[in-house]
């Protein structure tokens, strides 16, 4: 749609669409101006709310411009994407126009657009010893996209991202984007056949793979690939052993090819979920999608282009891809990727090169700190930690701040379909930071709705987190619409349990799909692992339901003990009768070794409960 808005005061007019000027919406264009008397009028286009324009809107204003001059027309606050229109057609000879002044957080650039607005920018990642500037990653995506154009990519080709994280990675992505072709992010850790499962959700056709964990033999890794379920029909090695930066030579050849538009709201990446309760599901979003999500957690961050990251995090995570090419591509921040993730890498990493900003989970700072020659200092450099994947305990949190008290944490909670939904503030009380996850950040709603009838209930009561936002996910991918997960008025089902506090901030209880029933009693497990947590040498606790014959299901909670300490099931038993319903009280308590991790480093819910069920000999 465009709404064409014409103000006059005198000879002088100003005519301000609103929209995408293309095909079907430029006639609006051409009948406002056709309206105008050109004797001695001085017109101004303003664009500083017209989204994108096509060659049809081109025409309009190429026949407006004839009967004008330099001086009696000019386009003012047009965006970078209309800019590059201009530059490509060269219209930028032909019309007097000028850029809007945009902030670096306007996320209304595709991330192909916004990486050649950074080619000046400096420095960029730090992988391996190794610089890469911003020019670096531009020229050597462009031969990299050419690579893969000759092996068939093109616009609306689905190519996936199977590596750990390296600057070859990241290469790649670009080089994806410069085609116009989906970026599907594949966990690395995944075995041939699961990998093949995905790309049979996703309809990858070219898989560009580095360097997979325990693969040997790479003939038998792309024998389960190609020829079988999945559509894969082409494999790039991005390995670490490949170095593109050899291959620079090769950039004035390809420099002017794949000039290409696209918009921010194109899709253009694909996340999967964790399938940590289920088989996986394809995320379709675009760039405006996700660095919007950037946007909201810089507003309570404060990044800036003097940060240092360090990038740890998975890049097929969502977490990870906006802790990285996000955070880097909004605010210039420099990124230092690591080798590896092992805790005392991270460390060295972070105290040599002084890094600001650590975004990570729970787990891992815990780690960290447990490593026997870490020292406080060696982490004084940061300044910012966000927290995800799951929650952090009082205990947990009284030891983050104690032992890095210049380093703020910051909780959030968001997921693949929205990478951020609600995060806690630098002026939040210790309650907060451990009791919830924050308030709902900008542009988000949140309603809470009885998981049995879908209708809205009132603050203050548990239910199933729902949301709406403009950030949140285009589709899942192929999947029909009864298992889309938009109403028809816009809202997300979450899958979470959740409850909104008297004073607006939002409270996890567990996933709706965790909810046990006991007896026809709805238990929260977050309620009651809240409790356990708090007993004697608990580190973690994860409390789910066990099949029962007369009561449907029964509580059990799988124990993480502290190093060295014991546990009286019995004493555990007593104290939470004090604290909770009876019929609360975990029926059973399972002690485990650890917790199985899937790569975005939450807990794996499908094996633990199998681990579980095996140890209570209910497998």
């Amino acid at each position: 749609m465009l709404d064409v808005k014409v103000t006059k005061d005198g000879s002088r007019v100003v005519v301000a669409p609103k929209g995408v000027i293309d095909t079907e919406t430029s006639g609006l264009l051409s009948e406002a101006l056709l309206g105008l008397d050109y004797k001695n009028l001085d017109l101004t286009l303003d664009f500083d709310r017209t989204d994108y324009i096509t060659s049809a809107g081109l025409r309009i204003l190429l026949v407006a411009r004839k009967k004008l001059s330099d001086d009696t027309m000019r386009i003012i606050n047009v965006n970078d994407s209309i800019g590059e229109v201009f530059q490509v057609t060269g219209f930028s000879g032909i019309l007097n126009y000028s850029l809007k002044k945009q902030t670096p957080e306007d996320c209304h650039l595709s991330f192909k657009a916004f990486l050649r607005k950074r080619a000046d920018d400096g420095l960029a990642f730090v992988f391996a010893g190794r610089e890469y500037t911003w020019k670096d990653i531009d020229r050597l995506s462009q031969i990299v996209a050419d690579d893969l154009a000759k092996a068939g990519v093109k616009k609306g080709s689905h190519v996936g991202i199977c590596s750990p994280n390296s600057i070859n990675w990241i290469v790649t992505f670009f080089a994806i984007q410069k085609l116009g072709a989906i970026a599907l992010l594949v966990n690395y850790g995944l075995k041939p056949d699961e990998v093949a499962t995905l790309a049979e959700i996703g309809d990858i056709t070219h898989l560009c793979y580095g360097a997979i964990p325990g693969l040997t033999d790479f003939k038998i890794y792309a024998a389960a690939l190609l020829g079988g379920k999945s559509a894969i029909n082409y494999m790039y090695d991005i390995g670490t052993e490949i170095d593109f930066v050899k291959r620079l030579a090769e950039y004035d050849a390809v420099k002017d090819k794949y000039s290409e538009l696209y918009h921010s709201d194109d899709p253009s990446v694909v996340i999967f979920t964790s399938g940590s309760t289920g088989k996986p599901k394809a995320v379709l979003s675009s760039s405006f999608n996700l660095l919007n999500s950037v946007k909201a957690i810089s507003a309570e961050c404060k990044f800036t282009s003097e940060d240092r990251c360090c990038a740890f995090l998975p890049l097929f995570h969502v977490f990870g891809f906006c802790s990285c090419i996000g955070i880097g591509l909004l605010y210039g921040c420099v990124s230092y990727i690591p080798e590896g993730n092992k805790p005392a890498m991270l460390i060295d990493l972070i105290r040599e090169k002084k890094c600001t900003v650590f975004n990570t989970v729970p787990t891992m700072f815990l780690a960290m700190i447990g490593q026997p020659s870490f020292k406080p200092e060696d982490l004084s450099s940061l300044r910012v930690s966000v927290l995800g994947g799951s929650a952090t305990s009082e205990s947990q949190m009284t030891m983050f701040r104690s032992l890095l008290p210049n380093n703020h944490f910051c909780n959030i909670y968001g997921m693949s379909e929205n990478a951020v939904i609600s995060m806690t503030r630098y002026e939040d009380t210790f309650e907060h930071m451990t009791k919830t996850v924050g308030r709902r950040v900008d542009g988000i709603e949140i309603e809470i709705r009885n998981p049995a009838t879908g209708e809205k209930i009132p603050d203050g009561q548990p239910g199933e987190i729902f949301i709406r936002s403009k950030e949140m996910i285009v589709c899942y991918y192929r999947l029909p619409i009864e298992k889309q997960p938009l109403d028809d008025e816009g809202w997300l089902a979450t899958g979470d349990l959740g409850v909104i506090l008297p004073d607006g901030y939002l409270k996890l209880v567990g996933r709706a799909k965790d909810l046990i029933i006991r007896g026809g009693e709805n238990i929260s497990p977050g309620e009651i692992a809240d409790e356990v947590v708090k007993l004697p040498g608990v580190a973690d606790v994860k409390v789910l339901g066990v099949p029962h014959e007369v009561l449907g299901e029964e509580v059990a909670a799988a124990v993480l003990l502290k190093d060295g300490a014991s546990f009286d099931e019995e004493n555990a038993k007593a104290t939470l009768a004090g604290r909770l319903a009876k019929y609360k009280v975990p029926a059973y308590f399972v002690i485990m070794d650890k917790f199985p991790l899937l790569g975005s480093g939450k807990i794996d819910a499908i094996t633990l409960k199998k681990e579980v069920l095996a140890k209570l000999g209910k497998g």
